[in-house]
């Protein structure tokens, strides 16, 4: 009697992955792209960082001096890129766009709608770094 294909599988796992845990896909074109170059376990590394990092850039940008928001929101206008949330990324870069001119100023509704836009693509991305 041979051994079941199963078995076999589960014998291999070791070999091939070095735990017989199965890998989340990334949730987006954009994080795939990353894999592709950086490999699943560094773009899930990264995705931590941003889900870490998010919360602190927000927090100062409601606090910060000018020049430091136009700092912030060019960082989180590409980071957002990075993780596939192109409606946060496209926020953000309007943000940037208008404090890049004279005299205009982050607006009442800016950070809620921000904060909105990041808690719409947070779940996928806590799934995919495994929090």
């Amino acid at each position: 009697m041979g051994v079941s294909p199963t078995l076999k599988a589960i014998a291999a796992a070791p070999r091939i992955g070095g735990n017989a845990r199965v890998s989340k896909p990334a949730p987006n074109e954009s994080l795939n792209a990353l894999v592709e170059v950086l490999g699943d376990d560094a773009t899930r590394e990264i995705v931590r960082i941003f889900l870490d990092d998010f919360p602190a850039s927000f927090h100062r940008l409601g606090i910060a001096p000018r020049e430091e928001q136009v700092r912030i929101v060019h960082s989180l206008k590409s980071s957002s890129l990075h993780m596939g949330a192109q409606q946060l990324s496209e926020r953000v870069a309007a943000l940037e766009d208008r404090l890049g001119r004279r005299g205009l100023d982050l607006e009442p509704a800016d950070l809620p709608a921000l904060q909105a836009d990041f808690d719409a693509i947070a779940p996928s991305l806590r799934t995919y770094a495994g929090r």
